[in-house]
């Protein structure tokens, strides 16, 4: 979300800081409307009612944010203590607020839905109570709509069937553009809808349904936004090439600002793969099928040809830069090259064997980065540290660190069970044409089953993922024959 990644803020070093706290910019926001839309006006009794308010939002927030954190408890606490009643409560307290934050439009009411809806249902929670409630998916619309209107400068006559909200004033805005306050406010208004976009686009590709805030297909095309992020790649391009090749040269700071700009290229290659499967899906002409197929190709290799060598510079210095940094180039890679592997699903379950052709060498290079990038996350290591508790009467500071795999923190584990799911597909079809030996499919196996040990297990998507993995015998994988999608690949793949 910050400067490098942000296509509001490309590059602007005197506009947005590198790196974003999204809680205490929604924090800012909330408290900037509030004070522009009202200042000292009101009764007593209403600002009694708003203060009220304010602090249900907050004290939501904070309850959503622990429900969020507290898969990665187990990490950080003593051996032998079971803390997954600690988890189901949370959840559940986290749970039951959706709907009165879906009632309280703010910036942190949004980031509250999108963190509930990134938040994994723990074990021990039933179907019945799963189903007995608010969904991930619906926060993530709720939230959509929150922004929606929170960015309408004018509050013009709503109604529905169920309640007419009438016009009221615009919020006014200081009568100097250029003042200071109203440039960080668009600022961070601008980096809270980035943020927005991207999980708007995140759930148009995961959850195949349309997105909210931009229009599917080729309305992006005349999008301000996504131009935004084209222009941003050519700003790249230009001022890279002043840099001096070679990873001498790439210090920490130089390698999260390529990151952070790859990272913004790559929502564009979920973006074109969403817009592939929407038209797959939905059944449009075969000339829009192919239009957005070629997207997708042409997106993936203007981010190889781009950023695939600094990112490769980056790897070779990858034991002289920060462990968040690691942790940083470890997500891009794995959630660049993830879109081209659910693409390449989509074709597979539209019986589309005839379109595989166009993604011939994205099909191998996203094989090859995905189980790379999962191998690198099992074998780099990030050290947390813990403050403890200190004997009575003593000033001494303790603390306690604790050492684990980089991809037991990606926040977004679900990703990497479904880049498991998909290797273990590959992996299986290769094995099948006698691409890969016996023992060198029993190490890439070995490899995906690992991953799945280091993610959360309070989670049940991972807990049902594991014992799928594991309950998959060998003897099936060989009498399945008859999917003409396994054996196409093995032309593909030379």
């Amino acid at each position: 979300m910050g400067r490098y990644s942000c296509p509001f803020l490309f590059g602007q070093d005197d506009l947005a800081e590198r790196y974003i706290s999204i809680s205490d910019l929604c924090c800012y926001l909330d408290r900037y409307m509030a004070e522009t839309s009202k200042g000292s006006q009101g009764s007593s009794r209403e600002h009694q009612r708003d203060k009220k308010r304010d602090d249900l939002i907050t004290q939501s927030l904070r309850d959503t944010i622990a429900a969020f954190a507290v898969r990665w408890l187990p990490i950080t606490s003593s051996d032998g203590l079971d803390t997954s009643h600690r988890i189901q409560t949370m959840w559940r307290q986290a749970r039951r607020d959706m709907l009165r934050i879906i009632n309280r439009p703010s910036y942190r009411s949004m980031l509250s839905l999108f963190l509930f809806a990134l938040t994994p249902i723990p074990m021990g929670i039933s179907e019945d109570e799963e189903a007995d409630g608010v969904s991930g998916q619906v926060c993530i619309h709720a939230a959509l709509q929150q922004v929606q209107s929170l960015r309408a400068r004018h509050r013009n006559l709503q109604f529905s069937g169920s309640k007419v909200t009438p016009s009221s004033s615009s919020i006014p805005m200081s009568s100097a553009p250029e003042s200071a306050d109203t440039s960080s406010f668009i600022n961070a208004e601008n980096i809270a809808y980035w943020a927005a976009i991207t999980f708007d686009t995140s759930a148009s590709l995961t959850l195949n349904c349309r997105p909210l805030l931009s229009s599917g297909l080729f309305g992006f095309e005349s999008e301000f936004t996504w131009k935004l992020v084209r222009t941003c790649l050519n700003v790249f391009n230009e001022s890279s090439k002043s840099w001096c090749q070679g990873s001498a040269e790439m210090t920490d700071e130089r390698a999260n600002e390529i990151i952070a700009a790859a990272a913004c290229w790559k929502l564009m290659g979920w973006k074109l793969a969403a817009n592939f499967k929407e038209a797959l899906r939905d059944g449009h002409d075969e000339s829009e099928v192919r239009k957005a197929l070629s997207y997708v190709s042409n997106s993936w290799k203007e981010f190889d040809a781009t950023f695939r060598p600094f990112l490769d510079e980056c790897y070779k210095r990858m034991q002289f830069l920060g462990q968040q940094t690691k942790l940083r180039w470890f997500s891009l890679m794995l959630h660049s090259h993830l879109s081209i592997l659910m693409v390449l699903d989509t074709i597979e379950v539209a019986d589309r064997y005839d379109l595989l052709a166009d993604l011939k060498d994205a099909s191998i290079e996203a094989e090859n980065t995905v189980m790379n990038a999962l191998a690198f996350g099992l074998h780099n290591t990030i050290t947390l540290r813990r403050t403890i508790d200190s004997p009575c009467g003593s000033e001494t500071i303790r603390s306690v660190t604790f050492t684990v795999p980089l991809l037991a923190f990606d926040p977004y584990p679900h990703h990497i069970v479904a880049s498991v799911q998909l290797m273990r597909k590959a992996i299986d079809r290769d094995y099948r044409n006698k691409n890969i030996t016996q023992d060198l499919y029993d190490s890439l196996n070995a490899t995906l089953e690992s991953a799945l040990k280091h993610l959360p297990q309070s989670s049940k998507s991972i807990q049902a993922a594991r014992q799928k993995f594991s309950a998959a015998p060998d003897d099936e994988i060989l009498e399945d024959t008859q999917v003409p999608y396994r054996e196409l690949p093995a032309l593909l793949h030379g």
